[in-house]
Order: C-alpha cells, then structure tokens, then sequence
C-alpha cells in the first residue's frame, strides 16, 4: 500500500459538520448493505397449478457464516388425485463453486435421507408409508447447508433429467416421476466489521474535539 505524505489540515466548523455528516453517510450505507442476499426467482405464469419444488434463501447473511437453505414444495397435492401419498423425491444439485461450498443436507422430520444410495451431486429422500394429502399448501422436506466463499453473484440450480426413477417427485399414483427444475441466485456482499465502522467514527469524533481545541485558544 503506497502511503501519502501526511499534512496538517486546518478544519473550521463548517469542515468538522461535513465530515460527520459524511461518517453518518457511511453508517447509514453500510447498515442498508446488511441485507446481504437479494434472490430472485421467476415463476411462470399461465400455466396449470401443479406441485413445484424450491429453494428458500434467507434474506440477511455475511461472508464466513452457514447459509442455510431450506427445500420447499408448494401445492404438493394440486392436480393430483385425492387421495394420492407423496412418497420421495430426488434431485442434481449444482451450484457456483467459486461462491459456495456445500458443507451438508438434513432431511426433515419423518424423512429419510436417501442421498447415500444416489449419485454424487445428488440428493434426496423417503417417507414411508408417505404423506397423505390434507389440504397442505407446502411442505418442508430438508435443508441444504453452504458456506459463503466470496463477494459477487452466487447461482443454485435443482433439477431431474427426465427417465431417471429415482430423481423428481415420486407419488404413490403416476406412472412417471414429476419432474424438477429451478434455478435461482443471490448477491453475496462483503459487509465491514462493526469494529472497524466503529473506530473510523471515534477517529472522526476526537479529530473534531481537537481542532475545535485549537480554534478555542486562538480566539
């Protein structure tokens, strides 16, 4: 780092407000920057209500923390046959490795993690003797776990190739899996220490204290 010649800066009242004013600026920047991920998810319109599986991103996180994901189906049972289970479900994870490293799945209460019988990349999970419809809007099936490398977008990707009977939405009526497709991605932004936010503003503030000093005993 190339350092500058130092010099003595002389600051009269107005220079000591706007430098507080612009340490005020900085907070209230970095405090609106603590919403580190934004996630966009497209969902198509026009076409029939069917079950669709997701990922759920949180709203908030920093760099070095766990990011949790939890996997969501919404309208688990629509267009199905009342009286159809939802068995398992399987799907090809893929994702930004510059960005993320995946560190782990947890399938949800009453679920089995099948991963371990599937293909590397590949997650999923059973229930039997499966869950009945009963009016569910969604479901929770499981969490996926990420660590946060680097600043920058971030993309995750589910899905399951057509034909393969052991990935997509299995249920106890159908004679094929339903298939699943989804892609989403996130703004991973590097957030400043609160320590150092913190020292920059008492250096502003005592930097002040000091020239109003000398103003005082010049008058």
């Amino acid at each position: 780092m190339t350092r500058t010649p130092s010099t003595f800066l002389k600051f009269g009242a107005p220079s000591l407000a706007a430098a507080l004013l612009g340490a005020a600026g900085l907070l209230a920047s970095t405090l609106a920057s603590a919403q580190t991920f934004s996630f966009s998810d497209v969902t198509p319109t026009g076409v029939p209500l069917e079950p669709r599986m997701r990922l759920e991103l949180p709203v908030a996180a920093q760099l070095g923390q766990t990011l949790n994901v939890a996997i969501r189906l919404d309208q688990p049972f629509a267009g199905r046959a009342a009286d159809d289970v939802f068995l398992f479900y399987g799907f090809k994870l893929d994702f930004d490795p510059s960005q993320l490293r995946f560190k782990g799945f947890a399938a949800a209460q009453g679920w089995s993690d099948d991963s371990g019988y599937l293909r590397p990349g590949e997650i999923g999970a059973s229930n039997f003797p499966g869950v009945a419809a009963a009016g569910q809007s969604g479901l929770n099936l499981g969490a996926l776990q990420f660590e946060l490398l680097n600043p920058g977008e971030a993309w995750l990707q589910i899905s399951s190739p057509e034909g393969d009977l052991n990935l997509g939405l299995g249920y106890a009526q159908g004679s094929a899996n339903l298939p699943i497709d989804w892609r989403g991605s996130l703004q991973v932004s590097a957030v400043p220490e609160p320590g150092a936010l913190a020292m920059t503003l008492a250096g502003l503030l005592g930097l002040g204290l000091v020239q109003r000093r000398r103003l005082g005993q010049n008058k």
